[in-house]
C-alpha cells in the first residue's frame, strides 16, 4: 500500500539508516513493505487506543506506568523509564502525580543503595489499571489475535521482541 503523494528517497537522496551509516538505502520492495508495516501499524495504534482512551480515566501513559508498576514488587523510577520507553523526567512527574493521588507510595529498599528511589503500586493503583488492561485486553483480542492465526500471532510478538532486544544492544 503506496501512500500518495509520499515522498520517498530516489537514488541520490541516499535514504540510508542513520547520518553517516554505511547501510545500504532499502530497495523498492522494502520500502513498499515498510510502508505495509508503517501503515498498518498506525491503523492498529489508533483503534487500540480510541477503544481504550474512551473509557479510561488514565492517560495512555499512565496506564502503562501504573501497568508495568504492578508487575514487579517495587521498581525505580529509572527502571520504569526503561521498560516504557517514556522521558525520565516525564517518568518522575508521573510518578508524583501517582503518590499524590494514592496509585503509588515510595519504599525503602534495605538491600540496595537508599538514595535510589523506589515506589510500589497501591492498591488504590491496582484498582485503577485493572479495568483499562481488561478493556486493552479485549482490545487486542478482537483488533490483532482474533484476526490472525495462533503462528502468526506468535510470529508477530517474536519478531517485535527480537527488534526491541537487537535495538537495546546496539544502543548500549
Amino acid at each position: 500500500m503506496m501512500v500518495e503523494g509520499a515522498i520517498l528517497p530516489g537514488p541520490d537522496m541516499g535514504g540510508v539508516a542513520g547520518q553517516g551509516s554505511d547501510a545500504p538505502a532499502m530497495s523498492a520492495e522494502q520500502r513498499e513493505l515498510w510502508q505495509q508495516f508503517v501503515g498498518g501499524g498506525w491503523v492498529l495504534y489508533r483503534a487500540l487506543f480510541r477503544e481504550i482512551d474512551q473509557s479510561a480515566p488514565l492517560s495512555s501513559a499512565d496506564w502503562r506506568l501504573l501497568e508495568v508498576l504492578a508487575s514487579a514488587p517495587q521498581l525505580r523510577i529509572s527502571d520504569l523509564a526503561d521498560a516504557t520507553q517514556i522521558g525520565l523526567s516525564t517518568v518522575s512527574r508521573q510518578v508524583s502525580r501517582f503518590l499524590e493521588r494514592g496509585y503509588a507510595v515510595r519504599v525503602e529498599s534495605v538491600d540496595v543503595d537508599a538514595r535510589q528511589k523506589w515506589v510500589q503500586i497501591t492498591d488504590k493503583g491496582t484498582e485503577m489499571v485493572r479495568p483499562i488492561l481488561e478493556a486493552r485486553d479485549r482490545a487486542v483480542r478482537r483488533l490483532v489475535i482474533d484476526r490472525l492465526t495462533p503462528d502468526q500471532f506468535e510470529q508477530l510478538c517474536t519478531i517485535f521482541g527480537l527488534l526491541g532486544e537487537r535495538i537495546v544492544e546496539h544502543e548500549d
